[in-house]
């Protein structure tokens, strides 16, 4: 194979035209270390976000989240994230708390009959509830 010097040049400008910006560690508000574009783009940190949307939910609705997602104390973590629905009657007030869990953006809305409906968690509800990486990919499998 020959070596090809414009390719290497290629790379070169192109790492150049990158934002110097994007990976230099900056502190949040909160004092944890971020990129400089997540704070550029979010004014906080990862850590910052996550908390106020739990803090923008009741503790009822987080519970339901966490049992949408079979993240409870009693089943072991490796456990979690082997479910991702939750079926709620048309009426009543666990449909109120899933429908302040879709306007949150932690839910969204599945299949529905005339008398109930299933609501599964996003990648951002997997997250609020505490589940690690190969949770989030298990409950996101079909």
């Amino acid at each position: 194979m020959m070596y090809d010097l414009s390719r290497v040049e290629r790379q070169h400008l192109a790492n150049q035209v990158a934002p110097d910006f994007s990976l230099i560690r900056k502190r949040c508000a909160c004092g944890k270390a971020s990129t400089a574009k997540q704070l550029d783009q979010h004014g906080k940190c990862a850590a910052c976000a996550l908390a106020a949307i739990r803090d923008a939910i009741t503790p009822g609705d987080f519970a339901k989240l966490q049992h949408m997602l079979g993240a409870v104390p009693e089943r072991r973590k490796y456990h979690w994230g082997l479910r991702n629905y939750y079926c709620a009657n048309i009426s009543g007030t666990a449909r109120e708390a899933m429908q302040r869990l879709v306007d949150a953006g932690l839910a969204i809305v599945g299949h529905e009959s005339e008398t109930q409906a299933y609501f599964h968690a996003t990648r951002l509800g997997c997250k609020a509830a505490g589940l690690d990486s190969a949770g989030i990919k298990r409950a996101m499998e079909d």
